[in-house]
C-alpha cells in the first residue's frame, strides 16, 4: 500500500519514486484535479492512493495503517508563491486593500522595517521570522497595486532582482565553489553597479526621502568615498549631525521614561481587574 502525495502547486509532476507504482491503477482523493486524473488510470481498490492533501481523511487512514508515503520534494519558494496567491485573493474581495496606494502604504513600510530591526536586536528567531513576513507583505502589496495599474507584478520584481544579482555577481555564472575573496566580490559588485547605472554623480541613487541626519551622513560618506577632502564638508552639516545625535538621545530617553510610566499604570490597573482604561483610570494609576 502506497500513498503518493503530489505538490498542489504542481500536481501533474509525479515524484520519480512513484513512477513505478502508479502504472497499474490508483485511487484518488476527491480534491485531485482532473489534469492529474487524465494522466493516471483510476482503479477502485488499487494499492496506491494519489492525493494533494496530506490532511485528507483517506490519506490519514492509509498512513495510519502503515502505508508507504512518497511525497513530492518541497521546492524552495513554494510558500512565496502561496503568499502571492493569498495577496491576490485579498485583492479580489474588493475591500480595504484595493483602496490603498503606494503612498498610503508608505508609512507601513517604514514601520515594518523598524520592527524588523527591533526583532534583530531581540535575537529571537521567531520574532524575526514574523517581522520579515510582515515586511514581505509590503513587497507583495506594492507589487499587487502596480499590477492592477498595468505597470509590473511580483514576478517582474523578482526577475529584476535576479537580473541585478546575476549581473553584479560574476561568480554566479562561473564554476565557483567558494569561498570567494570578499574584497574581489565587493570590487566586482561596485564596478558592475557603476556600469549598470551609468551615474553622473557620486550622489546618484542616494535615497532623498530618508531622515535629515541619515541623509547628511550618507551624502558625506558618498562624497568622501569619491575623494572629497574633509575640509570641504560644510561645518553646519557636521555640527547639525552632532546636534541631531544629542537631540535624538534626549528624545529617546524621554520616550523610554514615558513608556515605563504607561506600562506601570497599565499593570496597576490590570492588578485591579481592569483591561480597559478611561481617563480617570489613567490619572488614578499614573506613577508620581
Amino acid at each position: 500500500m502506497t500513498v503518493v502525495l503530489l505538490d498542489p502547486l504542481r500536481p501533474t509532476t509525479i515524484p520519480m519514486q512513484a513512477v513505478g507504482v502508479v502504472g497499474d491503477g490508483v485511487e484518488f482523493t476527491d480534491e485531485v484535479p482532473e489534469a492529474v486524473r487524465t494522466l493516471l488510470t483510476e482503479s477502485p481498490g488499487a494499492a496506491v492512493l494519489v492525493s494533494t492533501d496530506p490532511d485528507h481523511p483517506a490519506v490519514r487512514e492509509w498512513v495510519a495503517s502503515g502505508s508507504r508515503v512518497i511525497a513530492a520534494p518541497k521546492v524552495p519558494g513554494d510558500n512565496l508563491v502561496e503568499a502571492a496567491e493569498v495577496m491576490d485573493r485579498l485583492w479580489s474581495y474588493g475591500g480595504w486593500e484595493v483602496t490603498q496606494t503606494h503612498r498610503t502604504l508608505s508609512h507601513y513600510l517604514v514601520e515594518e522595517t523598524y520592527e524588523v530591526l527591533d526583532a534583530i536586536e531581540s535575537s529571537e528567531p521567531g520574532d524575526l521570522r514574523e517581522e520579515l513576513g510582515d515586511l514581505l507583505l509590503q513587497v507583495l502589496f506594492h507589487s499587487r497595486i502596480a499590477s492592477a495599474s498595468g505597470n509590473f507584478d511580483v514576478d517582474d520584481v523578482a526577475a529584476t532582482l535576479v537580473a541585478k544579482l546575476v549581473h553584479r555577481s560574476p561568480h554566479l555564472g562561473e564554476d565557483v565553489v567558494g569561498p570567494i575573496d570578499i574584497a574581489e566580490q565587493e570590487r566586482a559588485w561596485e564596478i558592475r553597479k557603476a556600469a549598470e547605472k551609468a551615474r553622473s554623480s557620486c550622489l546618484d541613487g542616494v535615497a532623498m526621502s530618508q531622515p535629515a541626519a541619515s541623509l547628511a551622513a550618507k551624502v558625506i560618506a558618498r562624497a568622501s568615498k569619491a575623494g572629497l577632502p574633509p575640509e570641504l564638508v560644510p561645518v553646519e552639516l557636521e555640527s547639525g549631525l552632532v546636534a541631531e545625535a544629542e537631540a535624538e538621545t534626549r528624545l529617546r530617553a524621554a520616550t523610554h521614561a514615558f513608556i515605563t510610566r504607561i506600562r506601570v499604570a497599565e499593570n496597576a490597573a490590570r492588578a485591579q481587574g481592569k483591561s480597559s482604561l478611561g481617563a480617570a483610570d489613567w490619572t488614578g494609576h499614573w506613577p508620581s
